[in-house]
C-alpha cells in the first residue's frame, strides 16, 4: 500500500519536531560552555594565523607539476 500525503506530512512534522527539541538544544548547550571558534581575544598572540599544516609526501612516481593556466 503506498503511503498517503497524510502519512509524508506528519513524518516531516515529526522529524522537524524530533530536530528542534533534541539537536538544537544539545546545540546551544555546546556553544554555552565552549567557544568552538575560539573568538575571544588575547592580547599576547601576535597572529591570530595558525601555522600551515607540513606538505604530505607524494606516493613513489607522483610528480609536483605547476598549475595550468
Amino acid at each position: 500500500m503506498p503511503p498517503s500525503p497524510w502519512t509524508e506530512r506528519l513524518r516531516c512534522l515529526g522529524l522537524a519536531a524530533l530536530y528542534f527539541a533534541v539537536i538544537t538544544p544539545a546545540g546551544l548547550c555546546a556553544r554555552a560552555v565552549r567557544d568552538p571558534l575560539r573568538r575571544s581575544w588575547d592580547a599576547r598572540r601576535t597572529s591570530y594565523l595558525g601555522r600551515p599544516a607540513r606538505p604530505r609526501a607524494l606516493p613513489r612516481g607522483a610528480e609536483r607539476t605547476a598549475a595550468r593556466p
